[in-house]
């Protein structure tokens, strides 16, 4: 074969400008792989290598022969060369095979065209190719039957592989198949591959010898293939072909190929890049956050490491959360010290970990020391009493005790004030500390673990408390979450107040000591205790600065003693004022007021007032002081920080959580009757309707200070307090490890996709809007949404039983969560933080008769008599556990592990399907979803936190059991058998009743089984759901006219059969229908006043239940089966 001269000049410089750009790459490359080869060589970390990124085209005809190989149905076949670019003459059919094998997420590109000039063998045709090429029976060799194939067509359908005809079939079609292996289709046409897209029409189609440029990429199974920059194929596949071969594949055409290259790198990346949710604080502040791993590419022996964009490591230590089955890592928590400005993050996994020198090994942070843990971060020495009324003994910060004896604090009275009411007791509580305990600890944090009572002094012991101290090296500050527990009588005890108290000592003069307060936006309200103003200005003898006293005292300097001013200096101290005494109280969202007051005896006199609060407060003096940060401050009102005694020698700072000055709780039920809604919705049943056992958690941030520095600084640390610094993996690389299963990335890259992208954020911004406009804040409520909309009131069904908060009906709180994901909007995190934090404590009960279960939705959040395994299952925590690596979130999912045992006490069915009309000798009854997809989310939970496979084997065995149910999933009734004990379902009604339940999968079921398919494959049981998920539209309105839409369903069973006629019908449902109705277009529109007390937006046929269900749908079918 000889070198030729191509006719067509035109391409020339283009084929040079391409040639030039590969030399750079391939000078680049290399010089990549000596200064890797170096740095490995000197135990540095580096990048992962992407092979095949050096590797030549090989279409020259020096080094043709070793990169590629013919196939041919026709021995007259022609290659001949021109630098880089081959022109492959094909009689028949042809396959150019690159030798190479590609695996892991690669990336080919090349450039080709069909000539038609006229000359002997020309066709406007076929140009096609095949990738990720392998033959079942030889997978380790294409070669292997290459004899056999001969380059004929049709013998490729014996190949698992991608293909892609560009213009075949004498230039009248655009193909996209995926061939599965299957060599029945060499002879029988009904055994091939279903065409997965096609285009017919001209401008899809070739033209003659006009240059393509392919890219195609093959990236975590998501397939795509571009022609001159235009998406061609989307696809992701799902059961991704991961290596084979690639093939240029033409048939009686003359082709020509050039500047061809792949790369594939491995899909964990060595690298796990960081962002910052939100603003990063002005200090140094300690973090704490999960990073995700592929299976097997961490283990507990894996070094990782904490990076900032200079390449500099930051200590950090890391602790598994999760394990995948083969026992390497899943999610490992990551917590340290971040630099103030320290950005561009990353988690390196950089090898196998080295022995510690146990020279250079630094001091524990937490220390038992018998009766007491003292706590060293560099900065502060904490000690903490593991028994007493102290949750914290005392803080000492730079030798200076800085706080004192902080405890819980708590009063009650014995009933709400009324007209007629004549008598009121007030009996106060204290902390009393059953345990302390080092939960966790590394070289750079701890995790303190405090559990008790609160304590009257007449010996009464209830509002069992769990708080978590967070302490981080060479930072002062201490995180403290505080759960509270009721486990009182609704009809008896109404909380007054309850707070977090800590005594400040002051050690200087009453002018030397502070009290400051952050108001809105970086304002900030700050007075001495006794400030140096009055009728006279007071002067310090010999002092000839132009500053002051006054001045210099507000600026935080300190004012010389006493004993240096002149006779009328006393007389001024001795006579001004001086305040004991600070409130600021916000006791609605909308405002707040700053008072205070000269001692008990006296009024309190207003300072000034606001709108909301930044929940931050310091007091001390100028050589030492406490600052307290109440996160959610406003949004969870009633709040007040209180001051009191600042004029003694032990000053007090309260953060109160339920402040004094509000109306007591009152967690009655809202009224005694269900108002006609009965078992359908609200439920009210004897003992059901009680707040015993739900909990509350709070988060308080303290400053252990040096001293008042002057507002300006204060207003520093304001900020740093009230700035979360969250930092997480970006939400492309949580795609590409599928955390938390199936989501879709924001896909704007066609109109009908950015359709559903806009419908999707107006859903997130209106209940954005709709959370301020009708105020869903307060202390019980923060959190929540409303469940249905009432457009002639123009109002929220706030007071309708069933219709009003909407306790995770249908999904709301996951649709928060994976919405945050795909978007790592900092706004949606505050929504699904707070939702989430509500959920699992509010909404779900601790103890008690309910314990593990949840209320639906209600106008009182534990109203309705149905409780559930739904509202409190594992699923809805994993988010906050694995992102954060909350403690609290996997107490939440720890408890539920053995939820399915309550089921021996209460049956989820007990009322809509009674035993005695439904036969049933099991020792228990349940649904399968949403009750047996719940607990299958808890067991498949514990078992990755923990690694007791027990169960995963209670998994197991409910799949079989279900498989072996006469209809499976569609078997009737709703209630089935169960065995807590086995964890088997059964059926004993007749074996021919069907039903479909249109909740099995709404409520966490279908996003719990999207992970459960991926760690315990099962064919049977993977059958079995896609024939529930093909069937259910058809059954549900053959059996119960049930219109109710689930098109996740109907869109993994399109995405699984690559059926496109199903995916469009999946997307029609979607796009025309609500839950089970036709929907109207969502508009949103402005309702003024006097229709409504104050302006809002309105969209009539709004409710939370579609809202969630249709962003659910919307964000897993834009992955699986998106729209062009």
């Amino acid at each position: 074969m000889s070198d030729v001269l191509f006719g067509n000049l035109e391409f020339f410089p283009y084929f040079c400008i391409r040639n030039l750009i590969k030399t750079m790459n391939y000078l680049v490359s290399r010089t990549y792989r000596y200064v890797l080869s170096l740095a490995m060589l000197l135990g540095l970390s580096a990048l992962a290598y992407a092979s095949g990124s050096d590797a030549p085209s090989g279409l020259d005809a020096k080094s043709f022969k070793r990169y590629w190989h013919v196939e041919s149905e026709s021995s007259d076949y022609k290659v001949t060369f021109s630098g880089d670019t081959a022109e492959i003459f094909a009689p028949k059919g042809l396959t150019l095979w690159r030798n190479e094998k590609m695996s892991g997420n690669t990336t080919i590109e090349y450039d080709a065209c069909i000539s038609d000039t006229g000359k002997e063998g020309d066709r406007l045709s076929d140009l096609n190719c095949f990738w990720m090429a392998s033959d079942p029976k030889f997978p380790a060799d294409i070669r292997k039957r290459a004899d056999w194939r001969k380059g004929i067509f049709v013998n490729c359908y014996s190949l698992q592989l991608y293909y892609l005809g560009f213009g075949g079939n004498h230039n009248s079609t655009t193909r996209f198949r995926r061939y599965d292996g299957n060599e029945a289709g060499v002879n029988d046409v009904n055994a091939r591959p279903k065409i997965l897209k096609e285009y017919t029409d001209k401008a899809h189609l070739l033209e003659p010898n006009k240059w393509y440029h392919i890219k195609i990429t093959n990236d975590n199974g998501r397939v795509q293939y571009f022609i001159n920059g235009e998406r061609l194929v989307d696809f992701l596949d799902p059961s991704p072909l991961t290596e084979g071969w690639f093939g240029f594949r033409t048939t009686a055409a003359r082709a020509r190929i050039a500047n061809f290259s792949f790369t594939c790198t491995t899909p964990q990346p060595v690298d796990v890049p960081l962002h910052r949710v939100g603003a990063a604080p002005s200090s140094q502040r300690g973090a704490m956050f999960g990073v995700p791993f592929d299976q097997g590419a961490v283990t507990v022996a894996t070094d990782l490491q904490l990076l900032d964009g200079n390449g500099t490591q930051i200590a950090a230590d890391t602790w598994p959360l999760a394990y995948w089955p083969d026992g390497s890592i899943k999610w490992s928590g990551v917590a340290a010290t971040i630099p103030a400005g320290a950005d561009d993050l990353t988690v390196r996994i950089a090898g196998k970990k080295k022995k510690a020198n146990k020279m250079n090994t630094q001091a524990p942070i937490a220390t038992n020391l018998g009766n007491e843990i003292k706590v060293s971060t560099g900065l502060t020495d904490t000690y903490i009493a593991k028994q007493g009324s102290a949750l914290i003994d005392s803080i000492v910060r730079g030798g200076v005790r800085v706080a004192v004896d902080g405890r819980l604090v708590c009063s009650t009275q014995s009933e709400p004030v009324l007209e007629s009411t004549k008598q009121v007791s007030f009996v106060n509580y204290v902390s009393k500390v059953d345990s302390a305990v080092i939960e966790r600890q590394g070289n750079e944090h701890a995790v303190i673990k405090i559990n008790g009572k609160l304590r009257s002094g007449n010996g009464r012991e209830w509002l069992p408390f769990l708080v978590r101290l967070y302490f981080y090296r060479s930072t002062p500050e201490v995180k403290m979450v505080y759960t509270m527990f009721y486990d009182g009588d609704q009809n008896a005890d109404y909380i007054r107040s309850l707070g977090v108290r800590f005594d400040v000592p002051m050690r200087e003069a009453l002018y030397n000591r502070h009290v400051a307060f952050a108001t809105t936006d970086g304002g900030v309200w700050s007075e001495p205790v006794q400030p140096l103003v009055g009728r006279r200005v007071l002067m310090l003898p010999g002092d000839t600065s132009k500053v002051s006293v006054q001045e210099r005292q507000m600026l935080g300097e300190r004012i010389p003693e006493y004993d240096a001013f002149d006779e009328k200096g006393h007389h001024l101290i001795d006579n001004w004022a001086s305040w004991d005494s600070y409130r600021l109280s916000q006791l609605d969202p909308d405002g707040f007021a700053i008072r205070k007051r000269a001692n008990d005896n006296n009024p309190w006199i207003g300072t000034m007032a606001g709108t909301r609060a930044d929940g931050y407060a310091f007091v001390g003096d100028v050589s030492g002081g406490l600052g307290i940060q109440l996160k959610d401050f406003w949004e969870s009102y009633p709040s007040t920080l209180e001051v009191s005694g600042a004029r003694t020698p032990m000053a007090t700072v309260t953060a109160w959580l339920w402040s004094p000055e509000s109306e007591p709780m009152d967690l009655r039920h809202y009224d005694n009757k269900a108002h006609d809604l009965l078992a359908a919705y609200e439920d009210v049943q004897e003992g059901m309707s009680t707040p015993y056992g739900v909990a509350r958690t709070s988060t308080l941030i303290l400053n252990p200070g040096e001293g008042y520095r002057g507002k300006k600084q204060f207003a520093l640390d304001a900020a740093s307090m009230n700035t979360p610094g969250l930092i997480l993996p970006t939400p492309e690389y949580l795609h590409d490890r599928r955390a938390f299963g199936v989501w879709s990335l924001p896909d704007r890259s066609t109109e009908n996709r950015a359709k559903v992208e806009d419908r999707l954020e107006q859903y997130i911004d209106f209940y954005k809007n709709a959370v301020e406009q009708n105020r869903w804040y307060g202390f019980w409520n923060y959190g929540d949404f409303m469940h249905a909309y009432d457009p002639v009131r123009h109002e929220w069904k706030y007071d309708v039983g069933g219709y009003a908060w909407d306790n995770t009906e249908l999904g709301s709180n996951l649709w928060l969560w994976y919405s945050f994901l795909r978007t790592g909007r900092e706004d949606i995190w505050r929504m699904a933080e707070a939702m989430g934090r509500h959920v699992g404590e509010v909404d779900v009960y601790h103890f008690g008769d309910n314990a593990g279960l949840g209320s639906r939705h209600n106008v009182s959040h534990w109203g309705c008599g149905a409780k559930e395994a739904r509202i409190s299952q594992a699923a809805f925590n994993r988010f906050m556990y694995y992102l954060t690596a909350d403690d609290r979130s996997g107490d939440l999912m720890t408890a539920v592990r053995d939820n399915d045992q309550k089921l021996y006490t209460l049956d989820p069915m007990r009322l809509a399907e009674p035993r005695d009309k439904y036969p049933c000798t099991a020792p228990a009854r349940l649904r399968i979803g949403p009750d047996w997809l719940a607990y299958a989310g808890n067991w498949m939970t514990e078992w990755e936190r923990t690694g007791n496979t027990a169960y995963r084997d209670k998994i197991i065995a409910g799949m079989k059991s279900i498989c072996k149910l006469p209809g499976r999933m569609f078997t009737g009734p709703l209630a089935l058998g169960y065995d807590p004990a086995t964890g088997i379902i059964t059926s004993e009604c007749d074996p021919n009743l069907r039903t479909t339940n249109h909740l099995m999968t709404i409520m966490g079921g279908f996003e719990v089984n999207n992970e459960l398919m991926n760690l315990i494959p099962d064919a049977e049981w993977e059958d079995a759901w896609l024939e529930h998920a093909t069937d259910y539209k058809a059954m549900a309105r053959k059996i119960l006219r049930n219109k109710f839409r689930v098109s996740r369903l109907a869109a993994y069973s399109a995405w699984q059969r690559q059926d496109k006629a199903a995916a469009d019908e999946a997307w029609h449902d979607l796009l025309t229908t609500s839950e089970h109705t036709v929907a109207p277009p969502f508009y949103i529109y402005k309702v003024d006043v006097p229709d409504v007390p104050a302006p809002i937006d309105e969209a009539s046929q709004i409710s939370t239940n579609d809202a969630a269900m249709w962003s659910l749908d919307a964000i897993y079918m834009q992955e699986v089966i998106p729209q062009d």
